[in-house]
């Protein structure tokens, strides 16, 4: 009985330790979000214009991109679908689903989800050819 007493309390007390970690665990997410706000927000309809407006009454998200964005080179195009991704989703290591459109032709441009960043023919902006983020056809 002795023992199964100290073997409820150890286990009550590793619990109890473990707690605090993960409160400081929300708070470097919370912080990772608030830095993700900030940069988005530089590269917004205010700024670079590489997104111009979000439509998140349906799922997936829909975001409207500028020319900013057009204008980027792959790898950052890639990172900023990322990061708006892992900001919606609202914690630095999820991400949610979004629809990618041209802000000038309302045309659906790429997407990003479970395979990944997919952005398609830029030539015809809104055609249906995949590429990969390096701009090579799949």
């Amino acid at each position: 009985m002795k023992i199964l007493a100290a073997v409820i309390f150890s286990l009550c007390m590793t619990l109890a330790l473990n707690a605090p970690a993960r409160g400081q665990e929300f708070k470097k997410w919370e912080a990772k979000i608030a830095e993700h706000k900030r940069w988005l927000d530089s590269l917004g309809p205010h700024g670079s214009k590489f997104w111009i407006s979000l439509d998140s009454k349906s799922r997936p998200h829909r975001l409207y991109l500028g020319e900013g964005f057009f204008h980027a080179d792959a790898r950052t195009q890639e990172r900023f679908v990322e990061t708006y991704s892992s900001y919606l989703a609202g914690h630095p290591e999820k991400f949610a689903l979004i629809d990618l459109f041209d802000s000038a032709t309302r045309r659906e441009v790429g997407e990003f989800g479970w395979g990944g960043f997919k952005l398609y023919g830029q030539s015809a902006r809104g055609g249906k050819t995949a590429r990969t983020p390096d701009g090579r056809r799949k």
